[in-house]
This record gives structure tokens, C-alpha cells and sequence, in this order.
């Protein structure tokens, strides 16, 4: 329930027609949509603003609370798509960890076979080869991590855009009602 609907338990408004719109206070606590609308509406029979004046306030209230939900909702599906994307990138990293454990296996098998010491060079081929594994799981680690900021940072953006849409649908509202 809204502060204006807790003022006005049982409020009525005059239509355009003079018809009288009554609305009871079980009917106000029904929602708070129609909580809202029913203290727009009431606080128009009060002030002498008409129904439609009213009815107006309450579309602008209700498109600014539609523009916070779905900011609200796109940034949580954005900050879901950030936790898919690490969790993505740690498995990456690990299937690649393990490819490379593979690889250095092999290679360390054929070094063994090939009856070679693991002294200069197929000692630095192996090393070279572990460096450059771990560098690729780095890397992968790090993509992963950059497209789950860049997602956590359009969470905050379109949580932000949210507000600001709310702002403007307000602004716009009230000043339409002050011309």
C-alpha cells in the first residue's frame, strides 16, 4: 500500500461526467498497481485535480516501477550470463590443463623410447612445451574472466538505465500534469 492509499481509507473522485468512482479501502490493499491508482484517484476528488489527472499520475508512477523491474531483471540475467561465463572458462581451463598433462606425457614417453637422456635439448622441448601449455590455460582463464566483468559491468548498466528511464517517465509525467 502506498502513503497517499494509507491516507485515504475510502476515497472518491468525480469523473468528467460527474459520475462518482467510489473506492473502499479493502479494494485498496488489493495491489499495489491498484493501490497506487486508487490514492491517484483519491487525492484528485481532494484536490480538485480531475480523474483523468489522476489516472495520468498513475500510468507515469506505473511505467517508472516497469522501467526499475526491467532494468532490475535485465541486469540479474546479466550477472547470471557472468557466473555461466566463469564457471565456462574454469572448466576450459581444466579440460585444457589436463590436454596438456596428455601432451607432456606423450612427449615425455617418446623421449624415453627414443632412448635420449632428458638433458638439453629434449629437456628444453619439454619444458617449452609445459610453458607454453600453462600459458594457453592462462589465457583461457583470463577470457573467461574479462567476459564475466564485461557482463557484471552491463548488469550495472542496465540496472542504472532502469533508474534513469524511471527518472525520465516521472519527470516527463509531472511535467506534462504542471502545463
Amino acid at each position: 500500500m502506498t502513503f497517499l492509499a494509507a491516507l485515504l481509507p475510502a476515497a472518491t473522485a468525480t469523473a468528467a461526467t460527474g459520475a462518482t468512482v467510489g473506492f473502499a479501502a479493502p479494494a485498496l490493499a488489493a495491489s499495489s498497481a491498484a493501490a497506487t491508482g486508487a490514492a491517484a484517484a483519491g487525492a484528485a476528488a481532494g484536490t480538485g485535480i480531475s480523474l483523468g489527472t489522476a489516472l495520468s499520475t498513475f500510468g507515469t508512477i506505473s511505467s517508472a516501477l516497469g522501467s526499475i523491474a526491467a532494468g532490475n531483471a535485465q541486469a540479474d540475467a546479466a550477472n547470471y550470463n557472468a557466473e555461466v561465463a566463469r564457471m565456462e572458462a574454469s572448466a576450459k581451463e581444466a579440460a585444457q590443463r589436463r590436454d596438456a598433462r596428455r601432451q607432456l606425457a606423450a612427449i615425455r614417453t617418446g623421449i624415453s623410447k627414443s632412448g635420449v637422456t632428458f638433458e638439453g635439448t629434449p629437456l628444453m622441448v619439454l619444458a617449452e612445451s609445459a610453458a607454453n601449455a600453462e600459458i594457453d590455460a592462462l589465457n583461457t582463464r583470463w577470457t573467461g574472466a574479462q567476459e564475466s566483468e564485461l557482463y557484471r559491468r552491463r548488469a550495472e548498466s542496465t540496472r542504472q538505465e532502469g533508474y534513469l528511464r524511471a527518472g525520465s517517465s516521472l519527470l516527463g509525467g509531472f511535467g506534462r500534469l504542471m502545463t
